[in-house]
């Protein structure tokens, strides 16, 4: 972790001390209403500052919604009364609002297509804790351990409180989305044609059309997927791996275990865009059996060895979530085409070229990612769906 200057700190502190009198709703929490927040401000205009970044570092976590994570995050679109679904029934006919969550481990929650369509109630945003539970409606904060660290990078760099799943669906679609603006129109979980660790239930065909690894390498570019326990299949989920989908890119060594991550950062090797997955025992998964910390921490620990790197000075790391999980996010997510958006995620952009201490509430997606990769790089849309996504632009500062 990057310290505080002394005045930074002492102002942070005290922000953090009003909001922990006032924020939250379990424990004698209350809430009251954030800042207000543009609902859909105008697209920022595309950076001009082509190539400035020569290496891109995507980090994937897994099934957290931004109000869970950030819905009580000084500034942000968060969490207060009248807010689409603060008031829900669960299925005992109890009536559950927002609250602090104190369970670091909280289960898995259903999350499939069918589920968050149900939990969307055509924008309502009130049915999670009928389906998923009262802990679909429990939150984090600044003094649960482990999202204190996110905390921290988002006021050292930049939050984004507008940014949405691309699809209404859990993995693989959201990570199609992220590097080929696409799920072949089919926002099911559903496992690779390609080995290893698939199952029964895969596509009927393999993938051709065109992804941001052929971009790249047209270009003469490097890229690659980085996969926690790659090809062991107790622990690897193929499903989160969109390159395993593709003929010519399944078999390619641009897939690669994560250790092989920190043997090419220190090997001055690292491709010019890398994709981190990190398994579930770090990807912040509820399932995993963890609590959230310890994700977290390897998150943390994972950026830090970036910025004690040579390359550095001319990197973005991009943080997301591929999928809300099943928890509760207030904000409807605008439906651009019959597969999403899906629910609100939270993204955030730590990087010398980030703006500091930035809330964006720009309306973006993970296609929104792909199209700032590729203005950087100079590459093209690879579809419509490409063009219609705003980029990413507004989280930097050039």
């Amino acid at each position: 972790m990057r310290l505080l200057n002394p005045t930074s700190l002492v102002s942070w502190l005290l922000v953090c001390a009003l909001l922990i009198l006032v924020s939250g709703c379990g424990g004698g929490r209350s809430f009251t209403a954030p800042a207000p927040a543009a609902a859909n401000p105008d697209p920022p205009t595309p950076s001009s500052a082509t190539g400035v970044i020569k290496h891109f570092v995507v980090v994937i976590m897994q099934n957290r919604s931004f109000d869970h994570l950030f819905g009580t995050f000084p500034g942000v679109n968060g969490i207060a009364p009248g807010v689409p679904g603060f008031s829900q029934v669960d299925a005992a006919g109890n009536t559950v609002t927002p609250f602090f969550q104190t369970n670091l481990g909280i289960a898995d929650m259903p999350h499939l297509r069918g589920n968050l369509m149900s939990d969307w109630d055509n924008g309502l945003m009130d049915k999670f804790a009928l389906h998923s539970g009262d802990n679909a409606m429990g939150h984090y904060d600044l003094t649960t351990p482990g999202v204190n660290l996110l905390w921290s990078w988002a006021q050292q760099y930049a939050l984004a409180d507008n940014f949405f799943a691309s699809a209404m669906g859990d993995a693989p679609s959201n990570q199609l989305y992220l590097v080929a603006a696409g799920d072949n129109n089919f926002s099911f979980t559903i496992q690779p044609f390609y080995g290893p660790c698939n199952t029964l239930t895969t596509t009927k065909t393999p993938y051709t059309f065109p992804h941001i690894g052929d971009q790249l390498a047209d270009k003469g570019l490097t890229w690659a997927w980085y996969h926690e326990s790659y090809g062991d299949c107790a622990h690897y989920v193929p499903q989160e791996n969109p390159f395993q989908f593709f003929t010519d890119a399944h078999a390619s060594g641009n897939i690669r275990d994560l250790t092989a991550f920190t043997a090419d950062l220190n090997a001055g090797r690292l491709p010019a865009v890398s994709y981190v997955q990190p398994g579930p025992l770090h990807s912040t998964h509820p399932a995993s059996g963890y609590a959230i910390a310890h994700g977290v921490q390897w998150l943390d620990g994972f950026i830090s060895q970036i910025q004690n790197s040579p390359v550095w000075p001319g990197t973005a790391i991009i943080v997301i979530w591929d999928s809300s999980g099943g928890l509760w996010d207030h904000v409807p997510p605008p439906q651009v085409d019959s597969q999403g958006l899906g629910p609100r995620v939270p993204m955030l952009v730590i990087s010398p070229f980030a703006k500091k201490g930035y809330i964006s509430h720009v309306q973006m997606d993970d296609v929104s990612i792909l199209k700032f990769i590729q203005a950087n790089f100079g590459l093209p849309p690879l579809n419509a769906r490409n063009k219609i996504s705003n980029d990413i632009s507004d989280m930097f500062s050039f």
